[in-house]
C-alpha cells in the first residue's frame, strides 16, 4: 500500500493514506443535502501481507490498521462545541483495528489501546494540518470509483443490448423463412 504521509511517534511510525470519501444524505434546514465525508487509512505497516509493521509501547509490539472518517464542515462546529472529535472510527483495514504481535485483538480498557487510539487521532490531525487539500482528493477518489462503476454498468447494458439485437435479428430471419 502506498502512503501519503508518515507520522513519527516515540513508539514508532504510522502511515497515513487518503482513501475514497463516503457521501451521506442528510436533512438540513428541511431539505436533503449530500455531505461527503473524507476518509483516511492509518496503519503501522507499509505492506500488510509481506512485512507487517509494529509500534512499540512499553516493550510490546502492536499493529495498527485503522480507518478514520472526517466529519463534514456542517457538523464540525457542533462537534467542537460538544467537545467531541471531528474524527470518527470506521471499520478497520484488517479484521481488527489494534492487535498485538500474535495478531490478537487488544482489550478495550487497556492503556495500550488508549495510546494507540490517541496516536491514530494525532496522525489524522497532523496529516490534515500538513495537507489542507486532502479532503478534495478523498472526494475525487469517491467520484472516480462511482464513475468506474457507472462505466461498468454501461458496458453491461451495451452487451445485453447487443445480445438482444442479435436475438431480434435471428428471430426475424427465422420468421422470414416461414413467409417465403
Amino acid at each position: 500500500m502506498s502512503y501519503d504521509a508518515k507520522c513519527e511517534f516515540p513508539e514508532g511510525e504510522l502511515y497515513v493514506t487518503i482513501i475514497a470519501a463516503r457521501t451521506k444524505s442528510e436533512i438540513w434546514g428541511g431539505e436533503s443535502v449530500l455531505l461527503p465525508e473524507p476518509r483516511l487509512a492509518i496503519s503501522s505497516s507499509l505492506d500488510e501481507k509481506d512485512a507487517p509493521g509494529f509500534v512499540k509501547i512499553r516493550g510490546r509490539k502492536y499493529r495498527v490498521a485503522s480507518r478514520r472518517t472526517r466529519a463534514h464542515a456542517r457538523r464540525e462546529e457542533y462537534l467542537r462545541s460538544a467537545a467531541c472529535s471531528v474524527w470518527s472510527w470506521e471499520s478497520p483495514l484488517r479484521r481488527r483495528e489494534f492487535t498485538n504481535e500474535n495478531d490478537q485483538e487488544i482489550g478495550e480498557p487497556t492503556a495500550a489501546r488508549r495510546r494507540l487510539r490517541q496516536m491514530v487521532e494525532d496522525a489524522a490531525t497532523r496529516f490534515e494540518a500538513d495537507h489542507p487539500d486532502w479532503r478534495l482528493i478523498s472526494e475525487r477518489l469517491e467520484l472516480e470509483g462511482e464513475l468506474g462503476a457507472a462505466e461498468v454498468a454501461v458496458a453491461t447494458v451495451r452487451d445485453e443490448l447487443r445480445k438482444a439485437e442479435a436475438r431480434v435479428t435471428d428471430l426475424t430471419a427465422r420468421i422470414a423463412t416461414y413467409t417465403a
